[in-house]
């Protein structure tokens, strides 16, 4: 049993608290300082006293690329899961475009057992979509895929949700640009200056449409105002839909920076300020449901040579000092955004016992110093993907130590134990 001593939110207010954490890993009690019961004082084996640090929950990023199976030069399941837990993240849902792609039982076992042991911090997995029957034999696995990931843009998939019913029992994430918008240059090449806003709103469109059917309807990496004004609308309504936005359509935008630049290259691409400062006033307003990294590294070479197949930006290792310095600069309230990186991603992908520190969960605790100030350096990056558009940027709030499942696993950039596993 161990003893956690720090500052938490307690309601609306950063309280110091003794934290206590059984030997199994639960929190088992919560404790305003100094006055904790005297019988779990007797039991404890160890205290980590954070000081006037933050004891933040461990944050679960729900849309990571770690590449592993079949592109591993890229990522893998170790490096990928350095970076995530060096930013506090506890759990993270890894998609399925590998190689083979996930989209079968023979490829998810195949993956599962090529991953098992790599990782540091616990992973949900997708699947990707595929005809009704092949995604009801995923769904009666012992671990079944918690998603399935729709990539719209794709033709087949497209044409499968047009014409098939598909289990209810599972979540649908979608990547809604609608392939009837998207544009090829000369070359054959999707690039970002084809793939314009409309091809959103006419993905989002038909999303919500599958919605409208019954399905559990999440949209992944929304990126423009239009977008995310039907997905209010939608939920006004009364349909079961939820969205995420990622940091980097929250900090950068066209106007800006080099749409050229190989650093930008993403889908959906970096949309116009206008877009950009809606999705911040949804942040702030409480429109968003939560916040993904969209963590999908590829080596330099790969970015500068090849820009057909080279869509993502590394950015894991950053994600909660980035949403926590983009609070201050737009004086949204820390406290309202960190359960879009917590509990909200628990509830809507049914992760129980995660997400927020209460009494009976699991104790996946980060120890964050919200004042530090330091500068993102490439070469103390995790990935291996050492590149990225945060490269020098400064940003407040720094990731000290991070405990899953009540064990410390990180720490000043130390990593203690490897105990990641398959949720």
């Amino acid at each position: 049993m161990i003893i956690v001593r720090g500052k938490t939110l307690i309601g609306k207010f950063w309280t110091r608290v003794n934290i206590v954490v059984s030997g199994s890993g639960y929190i088992v009690g919560i404790f305003k300082s100094p006055k904790i019961n005297r019988y779990y004082l007797s039991k404890v084996d160890a205290i980590y006293n954070a000081k006037d640090k933050l004891i933040l929950p461990g944050l679960i990023d729900c849309h990571v690329h770690f590449r592993d199976p079949g592109l591993t030069h890229k990522e893998d399941f170790e490096s990928g899961s350095k970076c995530a837990i060096a930013s506090g993240v506890t759990i993270v849902g890894d998609m399925p475009n590998n190689n083979p792609r996930v989209r079968d039982t023979e490829s998810y076992l195949y993956k599962i057992k090529n991953i098992e042991g790599k990782s540091y911090c616990d992973y949900f997995l997708y699947t990707g979509l595929n005809i009704p029957s092949e995604i009801e034999k995923l769904l009666h696995l012992s671990k079944p895929p918690r998603a399935v990931k729709i990539y719209l843009y794709r033709r087949e998939h497209y044409d499968l949700i047009l014409g098939n019913s598909f289990p209810k029992n599972t979540i649908y994430v979608f990547h809604a640009e609608h392939p009837d918008y998207l544009k090829k240059s000369n070359d054959g090449c999707v690039e970002k200056s084809f793939r314009p806003p409309r091809a959103e709103h006419e993905g989002i469109k038909l999303a919500i449409q599958f919605a409208r059917q019954g399905y559990r309807v999440h949209i992944t990496h929304l990126s423009t105002r239009q977008g995310l004004m039907q997905i209010i609308n939608a939920k006004n309504s009364g349909m079961d839909i939820t969205c995420d936005v990622t940091p980097h359509h929250l900090v950068f935008y066209q106007e800006e920076i080099d749409t050229m630049s190989p650093l930008f290259l993403v889908l959906p691409p970096i949309r116009r300020k206008i877009d950009r400062d809606y999705l911040i006033s949804a942040l702030r307003n409480g429109y968003v449901d939560a916040i993904c990294s969209d963590h999908a590294p590829h080596l330099k070479i790969e970015k500068e040579k090849n820009r057909c197949e080279t869509f993502g930006i590394q950015s894991l290792q950053y994600l909660l000092p980035i949403m926590f310095s983009i609070c201050k600069k737009f004086g949204i309230d820390f406290r309202k955004v960190l359960p879009l990186m917590s509990r909200n991603p628990a509830e809507i992908f049914n992760i129980v016992k995660r997400g927020w520190i209460k009494r009976g969960n699991y104790a996946d605790l980060v120890i964050f110093d919200p004042r530090k100030k330091w500068v993102v350096d490439p070469e103390a990056c995790y990935s291996k993907a050492k590149f990225s558009p945060y490269d020098s940027m400064l940003l407040q709030g720094h990731v000290e130590a991070t405990f899953l499942r009540g064990r410390l696993v990180y720490e000043n950039g130390v990593f203690i134990k490897r105990i990641g596993q398959h949720i």
